[in-house]
């Protein structure tokens, strides 16, 4: 054998192209669950404050207002009609967005404290080592 042969070295496992089960689960919870909770939340909660009297904006109150142009399109009649017949459509869409920026946050936050937890090393086999420079403190 010669010294310039490859068949000693090991080779590494090809990597899978597609992401990992954790993360499509996180991205379904991220699309799909936490909007349509935030929704829930949202018109239950105004609802909610309603009828305790919290002071809600006037102006978020009662039915949309939809310009009349949107009228006189055909296209837009069936999109318009289910829009303007929500009460407190105004006052729900704020409460959610509320809602779902906070439920995003929450999610990330547990999803990066777990992935600090049982994630990979910070530094593999292969990296080198932190220096060990030593520093003395600054005098004048």
């Amino acid at each position: 054998m010669t010294r310039y042969t490859v068949a000693g070295r090991r080779r590494t496992p090809a990597r899978s192209q597609q992401p990992s089960a954790i993360w499509r689960g996180i991205g379904c919870v991220l699309m799909l669950v936490v909007p349509l909770a935030s929704w829930i939340l949202a018109a239950a909660s105004v609802q909610w404050a309603l009828e305790r009297g919290w002071p809600i904006p006037a102006q978020l109150l009662g039915y949309p207002v939809v310009p009349k142009i949107l009228w006189n399109l055909s296209a837009f009649a069936p999109i318009v009609v289910p829009i303007q017949s929500q009460q407190n459509l105004y006052a729900i869409v704020v409460v959610f967005l509320l809602y779902l920026i906070l439920g995003g946050a929450l999610i990330s936050l547990a999803y990066a404290l777990v992935y600090r937890l049982v994630g990979p090393p910070l530094y593999s086999a292969i990296d080198a080592p932190p220096p060990p420079v030593k520093v003395r403190k600054y005098t004048r």
